[in-house]
């Protein structure tokens, strides 16, 4: 197994290729995006089924080194920040096959 830190980043779906475009650009090409997700947060409730992506969320999720995720995490921030969203930091073990 291979220590990495997995990172979880919640977004409005509109966000979702800013974000993808921001990871990219530190190299971080492997993702899972999950569609229509649901939550209640700082800005209120998001249902998982609503028209359009203009009130839907999207997780995405991926795996990375020690070594770029402060660098990657200062590139969402501002995205975060400005248009609401949470991203979460934790320790985990890749396991290689």
């Amino acid at each position: 197994m291979k220590h990495v830190k997995r990172v979880e980043i919640i977004v409005e779906a509109l966000e979702k290729e800013t974000i993808i475009n921001l990871l990219k650009a530190h190299h971080l090409e492997h993702y899972t995006l999950y569609k229509h997700v649901a939550g209640n947060g700082e800005r209120g409730m998001r249902e998982d089924q609503v028209f359009g992506e203009k009130f839907e969320n999207v997780a995405i999720v991926l795996a990375c080194s020690e070594e770029v995720i402060a660098e990657m995490i200062e590139s969402i921030r501002p995205v975060l920040k400005k248009y609401g969203g949470i991203c979460l930091v934790s320790d985990a073990q890749w396991v290689i096959h």
